[in-house]
């Protein structure tokens, strides 16, 4: 008896020595938790989409002639295609890899710092043009929606504040997910002949209108999470060479907003 207590106190000991030590840690169980209901979340959502059976502003299983032309979602392909244009599933899947290398040590700031500012965008557009039009109080949406939309905030402060650093240009990273985005929807349009939500219409001119308040409330989040990191530090870590690199970047940004202000303004008057 003894022997085999020997052997297994050598293996125990072998196993710990192998084993890196900082592997788990404070954070470990935030992101284990963060990474499993992120997973049911998607798989939920996936399965919601390959059995949907009720049509949607985007989304027709029923056939039927929408929008002029006759439109069957029937296949697994126009399925997946439909799943990957919402921006809220596509933000889904970019949170789930973060957490996941989170959880397994190969955690990246910078990752973070371009999908947190578009979270929190597709909750505030979902809770602005969508969750009206659902005439549901927030405890009766079902679990994929309502953790999509509204748990993943929590999720995204809850790992901002063990963020160490943000600097001033890593500001703009996150518009490359604007891009990502818009690839997607123009892949669906082209193979389905829908626009995402009926409202990201990328051949006219009000498409693009939401698309450049995206960007604008988008650029507000992260540049708010920059103002949070350097709130009480001089000057929030800015120098005048940042300030001069940046200036095409800010006047694009405030043309964007003046010209969306003088456009609503005339409708305001009538």
């Amino acid at each position: 008896m003894d022997m085999y207590q020997h052997s297994a106190a050598l293996i125990l000991k072998n196993f710990q020595n192998k084993v890196h030590i900082s592997f788990i840690n404070e954070r470990t169980p935030f992101y284990f938790i963060s990474t499993a209901f992120l997973f049911v979340t998607i798989v939920l959502s996936l399965m919601s989409a390959i059995y949907a059976t009720e049509n949607f502003s985007d989304f027709f299983p029923q056939a039927g002639e929408y929008y002029g032309k006759p439109i069957h979602d029937i296949s697994v392909v126009d399925k997946i295609c439909w799943y990957f244009s919402q921006i809220t599933h596509h933000t889904l899947v970019l949170l789930f890899f973060y957490f996941f290398l989170a959880l397994i040590n190969r955690k990246s700031e910078q990752y973070f710092k371009m999908v947190a500012p578009l979270a929190m965008t597709i909750s505030v557009l979902y809770f602005y043009f969508l969750y009206p039009k659902q005439h549901l109080e927030i405890h009766q949406l079902p679990f994929y929606n309502f953790f999509s939309h509204f748990m993943i905030i929590f999720l995204v402060f809850g790992e901002f504040m063990y963020i160490k650093d943000y600097t001033f240009k890593e500001t703009t990273h996150c518009f490359i997910f604007i891009l990502t985005c818009l690839c997607a929807i123009s892949i669906n349009y082209a193979l389905r002949g829908v626009w995402s939500y009926n409202l990201v219409k990328l051949d006219r001119f009000g498409g693009w209108s939401l698309v450049s308040k995206t960007v604008l409330l988008m650029y507000f989040f992260s540049f708010m999470f920059y103002f949070v990191k350097y709130k009480g530090k001089e000057n929030f870590g800015l120098t005048t060479k940042d300030l001069r690199k940046s200036t095409s970047f800010f006047s694009g940004i405030l043309g964007i907003a003046m010209f969306h202000f003088l456009i609503r303004k005339p409708r305001q008057n009538n």
